[in-house]
């Protein structure tokens, strides 16, 4: 699955955090270091499967078990983005846009 920042979020890189500003909603959020690492890869690539490899690869999974367990917790922070509408899904084929 593919991913892209909201048009409607402006956000700032600040040390081992990001700052997100959703200018529909107002909401200000700020992401931890593992949500930073998440969502620059999904600002960088858009590509779910290549951000779950990356922090598989980061974070040192040893095993299947590790993997499985860094996807399904990747998949649910990115659901919980895309539910608050920080970030949107690319149908198939799309070009990412920055």
């Amino acid at each position: 699955m593919r991913w892209a920042v909201s048009p409607s979020v402006v956000w700032s890189e600040s040390g081992d955090e990001i700052r997100l500003y959703d200018t529909v909603s107002g909401d200000f959020q700020t992401l931890n270091a593992t949500g930073t690492a998440i969502w620059l890869r999904i600002a960088d690539t858009g590509d779910q499967d290549a951000v779950v490899a990356a922090l598989a690869d980061e974070f040192g999974a040893q095993d299947d078990n590790q993997r499985q367990l860094i996807a399904s917790d990747t998949e649910r922070f990115i659901r919980g983005l895309a539910d608050r509408g920080l970030i949107v899904e690319q149908p198939s084929g799309a070009a990412l846009t920055q």
